[in-house]
């Protein structure tokens, strides 16, 4: 994928002859926690070293103190796996330096990266990120809606670039995890009772349209006498398998088909999607095998 645009922030000096251990331990002072992290991975470290056509959303030492005062993410730092995999959803596919790499302020950019282990993701070609320009500044929205702003760009090294980010980018859940969402309690609660929880999660390259909590409101009369079977119908007619449609992949008119058969309507109208008739009223929630957005019907 390839990103157009760039609204430039403050650069550092360019310095391309540098390695990428040379260029990390020379920012010592903001990217000390990163790098020791990284050499606690020695493995992990040669092999990124030795990727050409790379950029890599640093987290600042700040940002690292701030996710590891979690006693849940401090658990976890504790599974070289998990570190990993983390660590990997930072380096994108691509080098994009602060003269190309903006998403427009209308219009979000997804970008691969190297997170391809399967427990953590098996979205097609690496787990991604979202990055959009908002007020100036470069925000990259990764699991949970987590955001990081690029505060530092243009440290480069000879297989690419290096970006600071002000917060630890977050690995996307499940599908179970993501209708954890507070707008989505009731959808998560019929997927319960559907038994499909491990279905949803089990599909490869999908696309949710989940109706949020206001949207069950409107049929809960209905969807009290549905069987078991019929509110599957229901809900598989809101997926799709085998395709990641992110909202910038959307064309008005398109056609989708569905995991339950049936076909949804794609329409763009004064600059909103609409799914048949209902609205996507927040999109690009971003899921271990997929994406999500939240309609209101």
């Amino acid at each position: 994928m390839q990103i157009k645009r760039f609204i430039p922030l403050a650069a550092a000096p360019a310095v391309w002859g540098q390695t990428l251990p040379e260029l990390l331990a020379a920012q010592n002072s903001t990217l000390s926690t990163l790098v020791s992290i990284l050499q606690s991975q020695p493995a992990l470290l040669n092999t990124v070293a030795g990727l050409q056509n790379i950029t890599i959303l640093a987290p600042s030492n700040d940002a690292f103190a701030t996710l590891l005062a979690d006693p849940a993410v401090a658990a976890k730092a504790a599974d070289p796996g998990f570190v990993a995999a983390l660590l990997t959803y930072h380096v994108l596919k691509g080098t994009f330096p602060a003269s190309a790499f903006l998403a427009a302020a209308d219009a979000p950019v997804f970008v691969n990266t190297y997170l391809t282990n399967e427990t953590y993701s098996t979205v097609e070609d690496g787990q991604v990120v979202e990055a959009q320009t908002v007020d100036g500044s470069v925000i990259v929205t990764s699991g949970a809606g987590t955001e990081s702003k690029v505060v530092a760009t243009d440290f480069n090294f000879t297989g690419g670039v290096v970006h600071v980010i002000d917060n630890v980018l977050s690995i996307p859940s499940d599908l179970t995890g993501v209708l954890g969402h507070e707008n989505l309690t009731a959808l998560a609660s019929a997927v319960t009772t559907a038994n499909l929880g491990a279905t949803l999660t089990g599909l490869e390259q999908v696309t949710l349209f989940a109706p949020n909590n206001a949207a069950f409101d409107k049929i809960r009369d209905v969807a009290s006498t549905l069987t078991v079977e019929q509110l599957t119908g229901v809900l598989t007619y809101h997926a799709v398998a085998g395709a990641v449609v992110y909202s910038t992949d959307i064309v008005d008119g398109a056609t989708v088909k569905t995991v339950q058969g049936g076909d949804l309507k794609l329409t763009i109208r004064d600059g909103s999607v609409f799914v048949n008739d209902a609205k996507v009223v927040e999109a690009n929630i971003l899921a271990k095998n997929g994406v999500v957005h939240i309609i209101d019907a």
